[in-house]
């Protein structure tokens, strides 16, 4: 008997309110197997890999790629054989995979655990209970490794406790955490290492003014899956780190000997918007070895720039005043869930005093303080920059400021984020413009 099913996004553990699909794993067309995954979400601070729940063949994608979605969303439509295994379909939540209403049938009870774990035979479907699923997925662990210790070796959440997340396709699920020491204060690291050789090329992410290295997530996860190891950090005054540098230059030092202290091989700078700017200017840094700079909405080519929206970041009470400046940065409109936006809001609050000087070395009165023509005229490297022709923050038009020899792709339905919103396009980008191993 053969069933055609709506996907929907699983439950996560995070909160869904506009979550974006990163990539489809299996093409429509495509057989997959039970624990296979299928699509990637990026929640807020995490990219999720969701997996079958059983063999099928995908039927068509109902939301594409860079798309957002949140838990009751439909993505795709599967088709598979046979009848509803038994006790897949929980009451307390959905399931990734649903039958329309009228289609379901109530499961027959699963019979009792055997003495000893048994394991499913060789090429035999992999069965596991929603919850471990659910783990699975989010550690980034395939079910066709793991032993399971249920009835007919069914794979419980305890059995995902003890595995090991997996790589795939040379990349690193989870990333090593690490501190570099810099003259102005230790800043903290998150290292996609995977499979990369010693002396590898390495992808630095420099993200923007209010954002952290988790604003990366889905860049470097593409970076990582493609095999390169990938570096991002917190800059002074944001995130975990400990440097309250607030000068424009002193920033820079501690980028410049934060990437100096943890890439042997050969760099490719990644910046966005404030973060685009010191990458532009730590790019000529005596250790860093830049060989690829690639720009993202900079600051630093024009003029203008929207000051209300640093004065609203800085100054927002209330978690409602925060997400209308958030609101800003796509032409969607797209925010976070409401508990990031509360911990964005508070950690900023926090360090008010310190991230208002900063803002001033950015811009003052809606003009902007940072020059980076320069920078680029004389880099020692090859110059990209990626700017959204809907941009709210810096006028897209700036970026034709840039010197002749930078190569600008200027996306038509993207604002200040298009590391979010053409998320797919930008991976392809930096990864075009990475070094091969020497």
């Amino acid at each position: 008997m053969t069933r055609t099913l709506d996907m929907v996004v699983p439950p996560t553990g995070e909160a869904l309110d506009a979550a974006r699909l990163v990539a489809w794993i299996v093409a429509p067309g495509q057989a997959f197997k039970a624990g296979e995954v299928l699509v990637e979400i990026e929640t807020d601070k995490s990219i999720i890999e969701v997996p079958a729940h059983e063999d099928g063949i995908m039927v068509e994608h109902v939301v594409a790629v860079d798309g957002i979605v949140n838990a009751d969303t439909v993505i795709a439509r599967v088709r598979v054989e046979g009848e509803a295994p038994p006790a897949e379909a929980p009451a307390a939540a959905p399931p990734a995979v649903s039958e329309p209403a009228e289609a379901a049938a109530k499961a027959p009870a699963a019979r009792p655990p055997q003495a000893a774990p048994q394991a499913a035979p060789p090429g035999a479907r992999k069965f596991a209970t929603p919850a471990a699923r659910r783990v699975a997925a989010e550690r980034g662990i395939a079910l066709d490794a793991v032993q399971g210790s249920g009835p007919n070796g069914r794979v419980t959440v305890a059995d995902i406790g003890q595995a090991r997340p997996q790589a795939r396709d040379g990349g690193q699920t989870n990333p090593r955490e690490a501190w570099a020491a810099t003259r102005h204060g230790d800043v903290r690291l998150s290292l996609w290492e995977g499979g990369a050789r010693s002396g590898s090329p390495t992808v630095a992410l420099v993200h923007g003014m209010f954002g952290d290295r988790d604003t990366w997530a889905s860049l470097a996860h593409a970076l990582s899956r493609a095999g390169v190891r990938v570096l991002a950090m917190d800059l002074p005054c944001h995130g975990e780190t400990r440097s309250q540098a607030t000068r424009f230059e002193d920033v820079v030092d501690a980028v410049a000997d934060a990437i100096a202290s943890q890439c042997v091989g050969p760099v490719t700078l990644v910046g966005h918007s404030f973060g685009a700017a010191v990458a532009a200017r730590a790019a000529s840094r005596p250790g860093i070895g830049a060989e690829a700079l690639i720009l993202i909405a900079p600051v630093g080519l024009g003029t203008e720039i929207d000051q209300s929206f640093l004065t609203g970041m800085t100054h927002a009470a209330t978690n409602e005043a925060a997400q209308r400046e958030l609101e800003k940065l796509t032409v969607s409109g797209m925010t976070p869930s409401a508990a990031f936006i509360d911990a964005l809001r508070q950690g900023t609050q926090a360090r008010r005093e310190t991230l208002i000087e900063l803002c001033r070395s950015v811009g003052w009165n809606g003009v902007q303080q940072v020059h980076i023509g320069p920078d680029l005229a004389n880099a020692p490297c090859r110059c990209t920059i990626i700017h959204g022709r809907r941009d709210a923050i810096v006028p897209w038009k700036h970026a034709l400021n840039a010197p002749p020899r930078t190569a600008l792709h200027l996306l038509p339905d993207a604002g200040h984020m298009p590391q979010w919103e053409s998320g797919k396009l930008v991976a392809e980008i930096v990864l075009e413009a990475v070094p091969a191993p020497r």
